[in-house]
């Protein structure tokens, strides 16, 4: 395995944050040139309610590809509970078009379902 002595370091991007619900994305990339970005998303909660049912999706332009992986629960815990979920995001056209991509969140809270939408379009150029 390759050492990762030179392995570039991106900022933390917050994708949400609203009504005391965040999503973090941290970045890496598998060699700085790579179309293949991977995205470790957090999904944080410091409302006092468990949100139950809780999912991410992403919706992308047509020449981006997204696999997401499966998230780490589908509970997110009141007060400080998180959940983590990867996703690999392939973009064929890397130096001429950007990352960008439309969250879908969805949970149950007090058990009406709630969905929130927010389009992310500030991933650090160098992706």
């Amino acid at each position: 395995s390759k050492s990762n002595d030179n392995q570039i370091s991106y900022p933390t991007l917050t994708a949400f944050d609203k009504g005391g619900i965040k999503v973090l994305f941290d970045f890496e990339k598998p060699e700085p040139d790579a179309f293949v970005t991977i995205v470790n998303a957090t999904y944080r909660n410091a409302t006092a309610d468990d949100l139950m049912a809780f999912t991410c999706k992403v919706a992308v332009p047509k020449y981006l590809k997204v696999t997401m992986g499966p998230p780490s629960s589908a509970v997110l815990r009141g007060s400080g509970g998180a959940i983590t979920q990867t996703m690999n995001v392939t973009n064929g056209q890397r130096g001429q078009k950007p990352l960008k991509m439309r969250l879908v969140l969805e949970y149950k809270k007090n058990g009406e379902t709630v969905s929130e939408q927010q389009d992310v379009t500030d991933f650090p150029k160098e992706l």
